[in-house]
């Protein structure tokens, strides 16, 4: 009874991801059924992914293990690089496409208006085994111009405000610290105080700024560091090594970040200039359920865990150091807010049944249920579109004229013109579900 009606057209479309393309047969259908559609989601093998039988993604969703492979990412949604797929009538048909042919019923009159008519959120399952690059994302404007300018390396035109939420733990680096931390930094590291140079660490130095622009004072600072850097790579290297030296003989107990620091020394060229940047940023650690909102302009990097994340339907990432992938340190200049201070951490109280991570955009919102065994959960899409992510447990879905179980691991379209559906849980189970607020 879920059969699409007969195909009308085919034809195979081809998109690139920077250096893969990937490539499908579009089988068109005349009508789309209001019922859950399980995704079938590509992974990412980014080296700093997980790697082996413990790797975190094969066991979460249930694959295979490759121990050639890194799983970094998985990807739900519709995002050209890598859109999820959806299998009608045997044939597995890509998101993006269903719903160019299906805007409405998929989105919604409301969605499908208000984004040109794409889904405007992407859900991913990230999964860091070490540090990823220093990086910040653009604001819708910033991304234009990056995406008109450089496509190669910018590859839409869309700002990526994302939340990450850990689903066991997280350390990042998020943030500038305060100007008061940074200048107890520059006192206990003259080795970065040394390559800056710059006559504002005295401003630094006193933890004021008469102004009271700090902002004005971190990008000041921070400009003068990226500016060194580039021009002057060799006294860069001479201070990372001369503190790599001075932490290595240390009789002191060392501090997470020296540790971090050391750590990543031994992965990069002593000129990175995300080495001198661990020291600069606020390092955090995220229990199970907590979750962090970064803006764009914001500078962070994950360091180790396993998280979900949601973001705007866009891959913009500009790059500073810690990575061997394109970095544009000048962009990374210009598009930082430079707020400073402590992050705001979204704590999860675990022992309710319902959480919303409250984020202060239109692309999505979402939601973490804890749905305990023999519970029954009543939805309604509200005419817009939902993904549904289980963590933990299996559920059963019904709707008007059907069932169908998923457990951990599985992902679930469910289009808005399904308007309600019901969630059965045989075990206690963890699922969350990103909707676009309408």
């Amino acid at each position: 009874m879920y059969n699409l009606m007969s195909l009308k057209l085919v034809f195979t479309f081809h998109f690139t991801n920077h250096r893969k393309t990937y490539s499908m047969t579009h089988h068109r259908t005349d009508n789309l059924q209001p019922r859950p559609y399980l995704l079938i989601n590509k992974i990412r093998n980014y080296a700093w992914g997980s790697r082996g039988q413990n790797a975190f993604i094969p066991k979460f969703t249930g694959i295979k293990v490759d121990k050639n492979k890194a799983y970094a990412e998985m990807w739900m949604g519709a995002h050209p690089s890598a859109p999820s797929t959806v299998k009608i009538d045997g044939k597995e048909i890509a998101l993006s496409e269903l719903i160019n042919d299906f805007p409405e019923k998929i989105l919604g009159k409301k969605v499908k208006s208000k984004f040109s008519g794409k889904l405007p959120f992407l859900l991913k399952v990230l999964s860091a085994r070490q540090a990823l690059s220093i990086q910040a994302h653009p604001n819708k404007t910033q991304a234009v111009h990056l995406h008109r300018d450089d496509p190669e390396h910018y590859p839409d035109d869309n700002h990526k405000p994302e939340i990450a939420i850990a689903l066991d733990s997280l350390t990042a680096l998020v943030g500038f610290k305060s100007i008061v931390e940074l200048s107890v930094t520059f006192e206990k590291y003259p080795e970065i105080s040394f390559f800056i140079s710059s006559d504002n660490l005295d401003k630094f130095k006193n933890g004021i700024d008469q102004t009271g622009q700090h902002h004005v004072l971190l990008k000041e600072m921070y400009s003068r560091y990226i500016q060194n850097a580039i021009n002057l790579p060799q006294k860069l290297a001479q201070a990372t090594d001369e503190l790599e030296q001075r932490l290595r003989s240390s009789k002191i107990a060392l501090t997470e970040e020296d540790n971090l620091f050391l750590e990543q020394k031994n992965q990069y060229d002593s000129d990175d200039v995300g080495l001198f940047s661990i020291f600069l940023l606020n390092l955090i650690h995220l229990k199970k359920g907590q979750g962090i909102f970064l803006d764009a302009g914001i500078p962070h990097a994950y360091i180790k865990g396993n998280i979900i994340e949601c973001m705007a339907n866009s891959d913009n990432v500009v790059r500073a150091g810690l990575t061997t992938k394109f970095k544009d340190v000048h962009k990374l200049v210009d598009i930082l807010t430079y707020e400073s201070g402590l992050i705001l951490v979204i704590n999860d109280d675990r022992h309710s049944h319902e959480m919303i991570y409250e984020v202060p955009i239109s692309e999505f919102e979402i939601t973490r249920w804890n749905v305990s065994a023999g519970q029954k959960k009543e939805q309604f899409t509200n005419q817009s579109p939902q993904v549904l992510l289980i963590t933990e447990g299996e559920i059963e879905l019904y709707w008007e004229n059907g069932k169908q179980t998923f457990s951990k691991g599985k992902s679930i379209l469910i289009p808005a013109c399904l308007e309600k559906y019901s969630i059965f849980a045989e075990n206690s189970s963890t699922i969350f579900k990103v909707a676009v607020p309408v």
